[in-house]
């Protein structure tokens, strides 16, 4: 016999119930008249076996989640399906409490952290409140999950999606239950363990422009073994391909900002596919090539190409309306990329006595991206710029006159990638592999006495995330060799022999295979010269030294890899767990029965991240030096100082060997006391406390809890509120991603002094204390009996975090220790005879965050009679407030992003926090047919909060209409199966525009992908058969 199955309502509503409204109609495949607010259930259904009570995210306690003081959000397998046909990302990301998630279509703005591996477009990563995704703690069944990479946050696109039942959200603090992470909330993936059948699906789709071709499919099977167990499998594998430029997106016109005015058709000042020579006081500046790269022409105005409209302005700035037009309309640019996943699930239980339960579980998910990098192999300065010398064999005669005339020795092209030559070789692939295991034992205690009726439950878990990213691009060590091409006849002898070969090969074997480079104009170098700067040699096996980011050679490793044709980013992350629970009812208070529940659990991170990379091949970021400087080698000439001084070989791709792991050891308890059960309008009232210790290795003990109140009144409203003291640990990157290098600083002692070369660290703090935050929450339920099947919810949220992580800079650390003495920041200062020479940046509690809201929830759910009977209606809005999103810094400067929607970022990701977000939906079944519509809605806000309201610093709303119609067959009277055709953002609603350009990328940013639609208008049609 089976008696640890979960509870079910009867019938066919199959959904998770939740604490609040949130579980009115959020199961579109519910019965009307069975779809009521949890807080209702008791009512509403018959009850759930004692032996299997209901579990709801929140709280470890065994209950029906009836009393629960914070709002649970509930979305049914057959509710995410019609909220987003791309996957899990699109459907949760649909509801406004999630600001800034991290998704496959989410494009990064090129900057500090928006390329290289630092880009980490293609994760399915939540972020609650938008407070970070390191801050939004993400489960599936109630246990952590491997982190995706070294920043935390958990990749759930290699979830099984097919196996998933619901999708729980708790909206506020939950570190007393759930430990560190649980600061913005908690999103449980809750998979159905029960579930026994077939079911197989598929589904593909396209835009109305005819990319991002998809197609999906997926199948999930479960049966009984004799009596006692059961076990499911399942599996699906998706592809979608990318988006690589606007193409047919007539929205996107390059809009930028010139002297302070938006103008479309905005391009490069500094940079354009076919070269801009800057050489101030001569002829030659502010010319450009001819895209043959025959000669060259002013750079001035509507350029050679004359493509921009009539009455642009000219303009002497950073940007202008000259030179080679804009590059994203042609110029490969990701704006979603291609993307394949696939996974496979396999649970089984059994029961080897009537009270002793077994169960195993194995998950493994793969995520694969590929996307193009931004900037695109970039010679604009930032930092690589090319050195021409007037020997260079592919100069133009009358550029070479012009040099010889006037004594021009060397001038400076300032240059992008054309498709023709360099652009496709500057890409990033990605490969994240996610594999668990888990292994448990349920007991239901029945020996009576005091822990009669109890359940205990000991379960350990393994997880593993390996991630392979490779990136190619321009060879900054090889590239100033190609560049400075020459006549070997005039370099040796003085008289031209038509031989054209890099200068330094006649003077040093330091190059071998070099090939000239030619990029004057577009699409002029040869496919040899493209290969040779953009590519590594495959087949080569390297032994060498591993240097780790924060212990650098002393560990004594080494590592032996063969090369490919990129440089490769090998990432592993472990994540042991063993958790001990137990859960029941104590005694019988004056009220109703004291539950509570308590444990203990032990968790091991490690991570191990090596890089191979052929031009630093032990990724020695503090003494390595790939790239020669000009005289180091015989012969070598027109490197870039930037270059010369930087640690990596390959454009934009410094990333570090780390090798790290935290051990955290946790004690908790939880209980329910009831304290008035009907007095007056007190229908009842409980108080809800939480406890957890824990033990960090490097950051000692820190604890978490909370307290919490709910009231019933008046048979119709419930009051409810929250404190709660929640953490946050340092991620393995925060501890150990720690890199050096070379700063220019100020002696703050000593002013009008010149200023100092130092040696600098940054980045990795193992001893850096947790975040912590004070949560407060107080909302209220209305379940008014005139009106069955609705019911409304609002709460208030503020959510205030001390000792938030960061840096403070170099220049301020050796501030705060010189001046003001601070002993923690005076251990990161090295001095030599009373001057600086060494100076940390590490992570540490530097910060304060507070973000304030308000969330409010209707939902309605009745049958009607509009054409002839059989038929439902449901309904609900979810609507969200955001009064602040602020940061105060360790300088006391305050700033405050709620409402800003624009481009403006931190690390590469622009904000995305409009101070007011809603969706809803309405379905209607009529027998077989199910219609459902949905509806976005994102407020206008800002580009920049605190500057003038003008329509530089004004983004538009946006709203944006989904609909699905299903409609289900009988085959028989054992199979069924669904057909749907769904079309996504209906109306082709255009992102609102953002003039913004981008120096560093040499082209425009015209709206936030984070929050606004970039592909249009989608199909999606599907089939699903159920036996």
């Amino acid at each position: 016999m089976r008696i640890f199955e979960e509870a079910r309502i009867p019938g066919t509503f199959r959904c998770g119930l939740a604490a609040g409204a949130s579980a009115l109609a959020l199961c579109i495949g519910a019965h009307p008249a069975a779809a009521q607010d949890q807080t209702d259930t008791d009512e509403a259904a018959e009850p759930a076996s004692p032996a299997a009570p209901i579990v709801v995210t929140g709280s470890r306690l065994r209950s029906d989640g009836s009393q629960a003081p914070v709002p649970v959000t509930v979305v049914s397998d057959e509710t995410l399906e019609a909220m987003g046909t791309s996957g899990l990302v699109e459907a949760v990301g649909s509801l406004p409490q999630f600001l800034g998630n991290q998704s496959v279509s989410a494009v990064q703005v090129s900057g500090v952290g928006g390329t290289g591996w630092f880009a980490r477009g293609g994760y399915g990563n939540l972020d609650l409140r938008g407070l970070g995704i390191n801050r939004t703690l993400t489960l599936l069944n109630g246990h952590r999950v491997v982190s995706s990479s070294a920043f935390g946050g958990v990749d759930i696109n290699t979830f099984p999606e097919a196996a998933i039942r619901s999708v729980e959200t708790v909206t506020g603090g939950a570190s007393a239950a759930y430990g560190s992470d649980a600061v913005a909330g908690v999103v449980n993936f809750i998979l159905d363990r029960d579930f026994s059948g077939l079911e197989l699906s598929a589904q593909a789709g396209m835009t109305e422009r005819g990319d991002n071709q998809s197609y999906e499919i997926s199948g999930i099977f479960g049966t009984n073994i004799g009596d006692r167990g059961h076990v499911i499998v399942s599996g699906e594998f998706s592809d979608q391909d990318g988006v690589h430029n606007f193409r047919g997106r007539d929205w996107y016109r390059a809009w930028g900002v010139v002297n302070g005015t938006p103008y479309p058709n905005v391009v490069s000042a500094n940079s354009t596919w076919d070269g801009v020579i800057f050489a101030p006081g001569t002829p030659l500046q502010g010319m450009q090539f001819l895209p043959d790269g025959s000669g060259v022409v002013p750079f001035v105005r509507s350029g050679i190409t004359n493509a921009l409209p009539t009455g642009a302005p000219p303009a002497a700035h950073s940007i202008t309306n000259g030179g080679s037009g804009d590059y994203l309309g042609t110029n490969p640019y990701t704006i979603f990329p291609d993307a394949k996943r696939n996974s496979i699930y396999a649970y089984a239980d059994y029961e080897l006595t009537d009270n002793l339960l077994f169960y195993a579980q194995f998950m493994r998910g793969q995520n694969k991206t590929f996307r193009y990098n931004d900037p695109t192999s970039s010679f604009n300065g930032t930092p690589t710029t090319a050195t021409i010398f007037a020997s260079n064999a592919f100069l133009p005669q009358s550029v070479r006159d012009v040099m010889a005339a006037n004594n021009i020795q060397s001038f400076t092209l300032r240059r992008m990638g054309h498709p023709d030559d360099l652009a496709l070789s500057n890409t990033l692939r990605d490969d994240s592999v996610m594999t668990s295991f888990a292994g448990g034992l349920t007991l239901d205690i029945a020996t009576g006495g005091l822990f009669d009726g109890w359940q205990a439950d000991v379960y350990y878990q393994y997880g593993k995330n390996k991630r392979k990213a490779y990136q190619d691009g321009l060879r900054v060590d090889r590239v100033f060799a190609a560049l400075d091409a020459v006549d070997e006849g005039t370099e040796t002898t003085g008289t031209a022999n038509g031989n054209i070969v890099c200068r330094v090969t006649l003077y040093s074997d330091a190059f071998p295979g070099c090939q000239p480079l030619n990029l004057f104009g577009r699409g002029n170098a040869s496919a040899a010269a493209v290969d040779y700067v953009t590519g590594y040699e495959p087949g080569v096996t390297i032994t060498a030294p591993i240097f780790y980011a924060d212990t650098g050679y002393a560990r004594g490793d080494t590592q032996t890899f063969t090369t490919g044709t990129e440089k490769l980013n090998r990432t592993k992350i472990d994540q042991h767990v063993v958790e001990l629970d137990f859960s029941g009812d104590l005694a019988e208070g004056w009220a109703g029965t004291i539950s509570t529940a308590f444990g203990g659990s032990f968790r091991r991170e490690s991570i191990l991240q090596l890089v191979e990379d052929a031009s630093n091949p032990s990724s020695d970021h503090t003494n390595g030096h790939p790239v020669a400087c000009n005289g180091e080698i015989p012969g070598l000439r027109g490197v870039s100082t930037a270059d010369c001084v930087n640690t990596v070989g390959l454009q934009y791709s410094k990333v570090s060997n780390i090798i790290g792991s935290i051990d955290v050891y946790e004690a908790y308890g939880e209980a329910l006391v009831p304290l008035l059960d009907g007095a007056g309008p007190i229908d009842g009232a409980n108080l809800h406390v939480a406890g957890r210790w824990a033990n960090y290795t490097g950051s000692g003990t820190v604890w978490a809890y909370k307290a919490g109140l709910d009231v019933d009144l008046f048979d119709f409203l419930k009051l409810r509120g929250t404190y709660s003291r929640d953490v946050r640990a340092a991620n393995l990157s925060e501890r150990f991603d720690k890199t050096g290098g070379a700063a220019v600083l100020d002696d703050p002692r000593i002013p009008g002094q010149d200023a100092i070369n130092v040696t600098i660290f940054s980045g990795g703090n193992p001893e850096v204390d947790p975040e912590k935050a004070d949560t407060w929450t107080a909302g209220a339920v209305i379940r008014p009996a005139a009106l069955p099947g609705f019911s409304l919810s609002a709460d208030y949220y503020d959510i205030k975090v001390s000792d938030a992580i960061g840096q403070l800079g170099s220049q301020n650390v050796l501030n705060g220790c010189l001046i003001d003495n601070v002993p923690e920041l005076c251990a990161l200062v090295t001095l030599d005879n009373d001057v600086p020479v060494l100076v940390g940046d590490v992570f540490i509690n530097v910060n304060k965050n507070r973000t304030r809201g308000l969330d409010v929830e209707a939902n309605y759910a009745a049958p009607v009679r509009l054409f002839g009977g059989e038929e439902d209606v449901s309904a609900r809005v979810f609507a969200s407030w955001l009064f602040e999103a602020s940061r105060t810094l360790s300088t006391g400067a305050y700033i405050d992003r709620a409402g800003q929607t624009g481009i403006q970022q931190v690390d590469g990701i622009p904000y995305a926090l409009p101070d007011f977000r809603a969706t809803g939906s309405l379905t209607y079944r009529q027998g077989p047919v199910r219609t459902f519509l949905q509806g976005r809605y994102i407020a206008s806000g800002t580009q920049e909060n605190g500057l003038a309201d003008t329509a530089l610093n004004h983004v538009d709303s946006a709203f944006y209409l989904d609909a699905r119609v299903t409609y289900e067959m009988e085959l028989g009277s054992r199979a069924a199966t669904e057909l749907f055709v769904a079309i996504t953002n209906l109306t082709d609603q255009d992102p609102p525009i953002t003039p913004y350009y981008s120096v560093f990328g040499g082209h425009s940013f015209q709206t936030n992908s984070t929050l606004f639609d970039l592909l249009g208008r989608r199909f999606t049609i599907g089939v699903k058969l159920k036996m």
